[in-house]
């Protein structure tokens, strides 16, 4: 989704490299809608989406540095984030929303935002609500190994591959049960998956978010004492081989766009928004999930960051990805906690914890956005 977005805005509109102003957001009242103007001084890119619970309007204006003007009503709650590529705009609407229509217009140039409400008091909300497919948020679990490929042999010759797949069915169960996710298993038995494969099924679902799970193993002199969860997200390097990759095969920019793009000033343009998004994202819900394992289960947790991991599996362009190294099998401590349910369920409520703020909480904005 995350790309999709993104690439609509590069066909869409016009790109610029010259900065503006925003000199006002503007507010209609009209029966069926609302609508949100926003005044600039130039053509600039743009995106907006909607996120749920609370309902959120979300506007990301690319190359703004400051917003003079902001004439909202006073029960419409908002926040500005302001980021290295722009200015987001967060803002809470008083009303369940139906859909929105976003469109620029030129001279000067504006952009407007249409939310139309669907006749529903927040309050009457029901709580059961059925989700339609084309909203769920498609979440790839990735169980690490399989077949041939064991995995680490811990204690007692527990196996890295069967604590994987236990674990990436319960966060499976559980996102399901939600019934916000669509939820995609790289693999359902005891079978081996070739790590390129695993990143494609992510890419050619268009997911919103990829998560593999494996468990680690210590050396001889450090399997006593060698202890808990580790995450990782795709290194710098990684990231910059993949960006060239995009640029120089078109059948693999197929892959990652979902459609063909013969122009190579716009692949590359296009490369560095998928990457971008992979890194920002990853490093976002990587904090998430570190801090709800740590919460959650009192486990010490390092978050190894972009600089370490060159995991295959974690290089899928535009799609925010992290592979989990739930604890370390080696350790004989450790190896009893992974073959416990009790534990397997902990960490699996704690992984879907994670995912639901991640894509409904506000911690994705807590950091980022201020108030004006």
């Amino acid at each position: 989704m995350w790309l999709y977005l993104k690439i609509f805005i590069i066909f869409n509109l016009f790109i610029s490299l010259s900065f503006a102003d925003i000199i006002n957001i503007r507010f209609g009242e009209y029966k069926e809608k609302d609508r949100i103007v926003f005044d600039l001084t130039d053509k600039r890119k743009f995106r907006v989406f909607t996120l749920r619970d609370p309902d959120r309007l979300v506007i990301d204006i690319y190359g703004e540095k400051s917003i003079k003007n902001i004439k909202l009503p006073k029960n419409y709650k908002y926040r500005v984030g302001k980021h290295h590529w722009g200015i987001r705009v967060v803002i809470e609407q008083p009303f369940v929303i139906s859909r929105i229509k976003s469109f620029s217009l030129p001279n000067p140039f504006r952009i407007v935002v249409d939310v139309y409400k669907s006749g529903i008091k927040k309050k009457q909300v029901p709580h059961n609500i059925i989700y339609d497919d084309a909203d769920k948020k498609i979440v790839v679990v990735d169980a690490g190994h399989g077949g041939h490929d064991p995995g680490a042999i811990g204690f007692l010759g527990l196996k890295e591959k069967t604590v994987n797949l236990i674990i990436a069915k319960k966060v499976a169960e559980r996102l399901e049960r939600d019934g916000r996710f669509k939820v995609i298993l790289t693999r359902k038995d005891d079978r081996f998956i070739p790590l390129h494969k695993r990143a494609q099924i992510a890419l050619k679902n268009r997911a919103d978010l990829f998560i593999s799970i494996h468990a680690d193993a210590a050396p001889k002199h450090r399997r006593a004492y060698a202890r808990g969860t580790h995450i990782f997200a795709i290194s710098s390097r990684a990231a910059y081989a993949k960006k060239r990759q995009i640029i120089r095969d078109r059948d693999y920019a197929r892959l990652v766009f979902g459609t063909d793009i013969d122009s190579l000033p716009l692949r590359r343009i296009l490369a560095d928004i998928a990457i971008d998004v992979t890194m920002s994202e990853s490093i976002m819900f990587s904090r998430i999930l570190a801090r709800e394992i740590a919460k959650n289960m009192g486990r010490e947790v390092k978050w190894r960051g972009i600089k370490r991991a060159g995991f295959a599996v974690l290089k899928t362009p535009g799609i925010p990805s992290v592979l989990i190294e739930v604890g370390f099998i080696t350790n004989p401590k450790e190896a009893v906690k992974l073959a416990s349910p009790e534990f397997q369920d902990k960490f699996a409520d704690a992984l879907y914890k994670a995912i639901v703020k991640y894509f409904f909480g506000e911690e994705k904005y807590r950091k980022l956005a201020r108030k004006e």
